[in-house]
């Protein structure tokens, strides 16, 4: 399992989110926040190293 820091572009807040795959090549995504509570876009910052 992969870690990586997301950035909601709404609330401008980051946080972990844990994943199967490699977000690198992606500029943003779609996902839920959970401190807007709803789905917004999000832009991976960077990986963390288990």
């Amino acid at each position: 399992m992969t870690k990586w820091i997301l950035r909601c572009k709404e609330c401008k807040n980051e946080w972990v989110l844990p994943v199967s795959f490699d977000l690198n090549k992606m500029k943003e995504l779609y996902h839920y926040c959970p401190y807007c509570k709803k789905n917004t876009f999000h832009e991976p910052i960077k990986r963390l190293e288990d």
